[in-house]
């Protein structure tokens, strides 16, 4: 389901673009969408006896508050989502999130952040089925710490607790639990580029779960990186990480992982108005993805941007994600193998007719070829948005 994850990212805007000189921001929005295959079955298929297609209104909420006080800067932010179908009214659903953020500072040489988040969305009907919307709520709570022993050098060290929960009973088997104590150094020289050398150690596990022949019970994960932005040049700019990641089941060890892991982004601004965005990434249970078990995906996508004008963009996307099953612990039903490709194309124009106002329309296309003839489908999406900051 594209309308709670792809939508809401664009209409509610994060806390960094709030106005400079704003303390605290509200943000309305209303969006308007039309999906020729709600619940991306195959062709030919008709979902309860009905039309695939329905209409979905998502009207948001968005409150932001950012002030630096002396060294310390408070961040905090409330959203939440009504999303409503017209045809299959099941689905409709609410979502809350927010944020709660103190990036501290004892002296120039120590700093870190304490911070609290939680996030809700509709996991994709694709892989879910059923005739109600299942809601993943996710939560966590970091510390980190950074001590400064060079003006471009810091040894630092943080903590996560990290839960995902359903709100559907047939999805709470993937419930999980995970503790993630990481280490890093990390070098920031004047010119602000930066490169971090992190270690991450996650301890997972499934409360709802329990271990058998085709699933386990928890995981053990650790991660070895290399993050880092990086202007390049004038025009270019290289951020994300490259890795390895080692996963291993108490259990299930022939289900166990090794292998290079990682997220990279190009962007290049050839001139004033050009943009492009390159991305490749290869991960194990990618959030964006929404899966949180063991799920290896490797993507690729490019995102070129026009502003014809200053308050007129337009933007496409194209991508290609493909998701391989082989090792998930009990994920898909049978714990069978399944390879999918997944081909997105999107195409939007942008239209700020004043600074607090920003109307946008969009189409997209999204095909999924699989080696399971019941998971193909094609979808075609239409989107009428508006959104007004205060």
């Amino acid at each position: 389901m594209l309308c709670a994850s792809a939508v809401l990212g664009a209409l509610c805007l994060p806390s960094g673009a709030m106005a400079a000189d704003d303390t605290f921001n509200l943000t309305v929005g209303q969006v308007f969408q039309f999906d020729d295959n709600v619940y991306r079955v195959a062709p030919g298929r008709r979902p309860f006896g009905q039309s695939p297609s329905d209409r979905i209104s998502i009207t948001s909420l968005r409150a932001d508050f950012d002030r630096q006080y002396s060294l310390q800067r408070v961040r905090a932010s409330a959203d939440f989502a009504h999303i409503g179908f017209e045809r299959f009214d099941t689905l409709n659903y609410d979502t809350q999130g927010g944020e709660l953020r103190w990036d501290w500072a004892l002296g120039r040489r120590l700093t870190g952040r304490l911070s609290f988040d939680q996030s809700q969305s509709a996991r994709d009907l694709a892989d879910v089925g059923g005739s109600r919307s299942s809601i993943g709520t996710s939560r966590s709570l970091q510390f980190s710490g950074d001590y400064w022993w060079h003006p471009d050098w810091s040894i630092g060290a943080g903590v996560e607790r990290f839960s995902s929960t359903y709100s559907d009973v047939a999805s709470q088997t993937s419930d999980y639990e995970a503790l993630r104590p990481e280490l890093r150094l990390t070098y920031r020289p004047r010119s602000g580029n930066q490169i971090a050398l992190v270690g991450r150690f996650t301890d997972g596990t499934y409360p709802n779960r329990q271990a058998g022949v085709l699933s386990d019970d928890g995981f053990k994960q650790t991660d070895l990186q290399l993050s880092g932005r990086w202007q390049l040049t004038g025009h270019s700019r290289l951020n994300g990480y490259a890795g390895v990641t080692r996963r291993q089941h108490p259990n299930l060890t022939y289900r166990d992982y090794t292998g290079p892991t990682g997220r990279l982004t190009y962007d290049w601004t050839p001139t004033g108005k050009l943009a492009v965005s390159a991305t490749m990434r290869r991960e194990i249970g990618a959030r964006d993805d929404l899966f949180d078990n063991f799920v290896v995906t490797r993507a690729a996508s490019i995102t070129p941007s026009w502003a014809v004008s200053g308050r007129v963009l337009m933007q496409g996307t194209v991508e290609w994600r493909e998701r391989d099953f082989r090792g998930d612990p009990g994920l898909l039903s049978g714990g069978q193998s399944r390879d999918d490709i997944t081909r997105s194309y999107s195409l939007s124009l942008n239209y700020t007719p004043i600074d607090p106002l920003r109307l946008a329309v969009s189409v997209g296309r999204y095909r999924r070829s699989s080696d399971d003839p019941n998971a193909n489908y094609t979808a075609n999406v239409g989107t009428v948005s508006a959104q007004y900051q205060f």
